[in-house]
């Protein structure tokens, strides 16, 4: 008899059991997924941050935007080596449903500070010379079904001069990263297209943040103070940290959340565990009599553990494989979304290595006990009782 026919064998003959059982522990892997990657967006976010970027804003809480000619003065701080600001709006493509954030960055340093970002030659340039041109990630063009040279609306925005609401942009590019989803859903459009469109004066000539690169990471906290030092007699001041310090903060807000998704999956692995045990302790206690008399028939303990423990296998393995498949798939589904807060939400070759070893781990636990009992059974006796 072959392992593969033995493990046949024992499907058929409880068909529902196998089923719910695989169904189980297919849940539990995709939970485990869907959370791992939800661990990814909120601890993997420093894998990302160029070490080398700061950030300014208002050092007053909530306080208003920042005048763009703190840009010129920023640059003048020895080791900045590029400097750009930005605004935003929030709004929709076509539908509510698809909602959008507009970045209107100051051109061309937008690169400059953003290295990572990659496009065609021959878009970058159109885009720099194209005072309503956009910019799209290649995730976000998939979603939408974006092509380059588009006119794009975006619906819901601030009031413009002519009192409408609707911007539109011309799609000049796609750009290319490396990193996660999250990275590539960003719409980023010209900063002076935003400034002269808009109605509100107060709006006009402010930026939300400032984005500056050092030209030497070791001279981080030394730009940091020497940028606010600049406008500790401004109105309003700044407050610059790295975009790793920031980063290091957001996390720690995160902190239970993150304690929260390690408690439920550890939860939801020992509730499978013990579904799997059972399962396999009753598949090996309905079937002692056969095992007894392979025994007689001269099977060894061994390869009658090595029947239970593939079993096991077989079980947990199909249901992780499945599991896998359909978290990848809901993380897929939920990026566009969740990518907005959590950047780095991704499920990472890691998180995949470590479900296998989990899965192989917990059929070994449960195979353990009913192996043990067939090991320690008594031939004669367990042929008469079954």
């Amino acid at each position: 008899m072959t392992t593969a026919h033995f493990i046949w064998s024992v499907f058929r003959r409880h068909k529902a059991r196998t089923i719910f059982t695989v169904l189980s522990v297919m849940t539990a892997f995709a939970i485990f997924t869907v959370l791992s990657a939800i661990n990814q967006g909120l601890n993997g976010q420093l894998n990302f941050t160029l070490a080398q970027r700061l950030i300014s804003y208002n050092r007053a809480a909530g306080g208003t935007p920042l005048p763009i000619n703190y840009a010129g003065k920023i640059a003048e701080v020895p080791g900045v080596s590029a400097v750009a600001y930005f605004a935003a709006f929030n709004g929709y493509y076509r539908d509510p449903k698809n909602p959008l954030s507009v970045t209107g960055f100051s051109i061309p340093q937008l690169f400059g500070v953003y290295p990572e970002f990659t496009m065609a030659p021959a878009q970058r340039q159109a885009f720099l010379q194209d005072r309503q041109g956009a910019i799209a990630g290649e995730a976000l063009a998939a979603r939408m079904n974006w092509k380059v040279g588009q006119t794009i609306p975006i619906e819901g925005g601030p009031p413009q001069k002519d009192g409408g609401t609707t911007w539109y942009f011309h799609l000049d590019g796609i750009y290319h990263t490396d990193l996660p989803i999250g990275y590539q859903s960003f719409f980023v459009v010209n900063y002076q297209d935003l400034n002269e469109g808009i109605a509100l004066a107060q709006a006009k000539d402010t930026a939300m943040q400032f984005v500056e690169l050092a030209s030497d990471p070791r001279d981080i906290d030394r730009i940091a103070r020497a940028i606010d030092a600049k406008f500790d007699d401004a109105s309003p001041q700044t407050r610059t940290r790295s975009e790793r310090e920031l980063t290091l903060s957001a996390i720690r807000q995160f902190g239970d959340v993150g304690a929260i998704v390690t408690y439920v999956a550890m939860a939801v692995f020992l509730s499978m565990l013990l579904i799997i045990g059972n399962t396999i302790a009753n598949s090996v206690r309905e079937r002692l009599g056969q095992f007894a008399l392979m025994r007689a028939l001269g099977f060894g303990r061994v390869r009658l553990a090595f029947f239970v423990l593939f079993e096991s296998l077989f079980i947990v393995g199909t249901g992780a494989a499945l599991g896998l498949a359909a978290g990848y798939g809901i993380s897929r589904l939920l990026a566009p979304n969740v990518g907005q807060i959590l950047q780095a939400f991704a499920v990472t070759g890691g998180a995949v290595a470590l479900a296998l070893g989990l899965a192989v781990l917990f059929a070994l636990l449960a195979s353990i006990a009913p192996t043990l009992r067939i090991a320690r059974m008594a031939i004669v006796v367990t042929l008469r009782e079954a």
